[in-house]
């Protein structure tokens, strides 16, 4: 969940109404819908980020215009995506935010003030067609788990854990590992928010807590996306928060809120196909920067 207005959003969530079941489609609509929202949000997060001075502070951000209209969108996708994992899996929702660089591809063109390639359409359309098989794959239900106070904060810590170590490499490294880097902590900081976003729109947990660590988790993930976009560009930290935020998400779905796993020789074969084509059709997408941005 990429929480750029993550406390306003979250704090709906106990007034969101909870299905007794589960329902893919309306899941994967409301989840694509979401994207459509996080595309703008990334396309226009990145073009602030990097014309903002480089030793300027972040909040510096928050004077302009076309920043804050990216929180907006970031702000009701959030809502779309929480009102979505209500009514299905981490496992089935969160690939689906693999679309948001397919849709920012057009947006991020018009912005760096150039045409889509036909390669790039092509590897949106590798994109579409390897998620697609990956979704057919998953399973579209899981039962509802309750989580202890202990359960949730080891989860959290171990999260930490993993972000501290990625911020503490990129440190050390340079060059177009440092963005990436970050990119890769900030998607797991959002993997981990929309496992939280799940455990209370289910009311698998405390829902204070859940809350509570969901906008914390978003929180974290924004500042960090922005010092990725600004010295990234676009591309490579979109893509790479596109690839980990998924993984870290369906991660903490089975190990905290023990969402089911079909592991049989043909959905694993076909998963990997599937992943394998949406990776390769990302690589593609990231092959030219969306820099140079023009005046809207």
């Amino acid at each position: 969940m990429h929480g750029s207005a993550a406390p306003a959003v979250m704090f709906l969530v106990s007034h969101l109404p909870r299905p007794a079941h589960s329902s893919a489609g309306v899941a994967i609509g409301l989840a694509l819908l979401s994207t459509g929202c996080y595309a703008v949000s990334a396309v226009l997060q990145e073009r602030e980020a990097s014309r903002a001075a480089v030793d300027g502070a972040l909040w510096q951000l928050a004077r302009r215009p076309w920043w804050c209209l990216a929180v907006l969108a970031a702000g009701v996708g959030a809502l779309l995506h929480i009102v979505a994992l209500a009514f299905g899996p981490l496992s089935l929702v969160q690939p689906v935010g693999v679309m948001t660089l397919v849709l920012a591809l057009p947006l991020g063109a018009r912005v760096a003030g150039r045409w889509v390639t036909r390669r790039e359409w092509l590897a949106a359309a590798v994109v579409t067609g390897g998620l697609a098989t990956v979704l057919a794959v998953l399973p579209h239900s899981a039962h509802r788990a309750h989580l202890s106070s202990t359960v949730l904060w080891v989860g959290t810590g171990a999260v930490g854990v993993l972000v501290l170590a990625l911020l503490v490499l990129a440190v050390c490294l340079s060059g177009r590992a440092k963005p990436v880097l970050r990119a890769a902590a900030a998607a797991t900081c959002f993997g981990f928010a929309s496992g939280m976003a799940r455990a209370a729109a289910i009311g698998s947990a405390s829902l204070t807590m859940s809350v509570g660590l969901a906008i914390v988790g978003a929180a974290a993930g924004l500042v960090l996306a922005q010092l990725a976009y600004r010295t990234g560009g676009l591309g490579a930290p979109l893509a790479t928060q596109i690839l980990i935020d998924p993984l870290v998400a369906v991660a903490v779905g089975i190990a905290l809120l023990h969402e089911p796993v079909l592991l049989t020789p043909v959905r694993i074969a076909v998963g990997l196909i599937g992943f394998g084509a949406t990776a390769g059709g990302i690589w593609g997408l990231t092959h030219r920067p969306l820099r140079e941005p023009v005046t809207l």
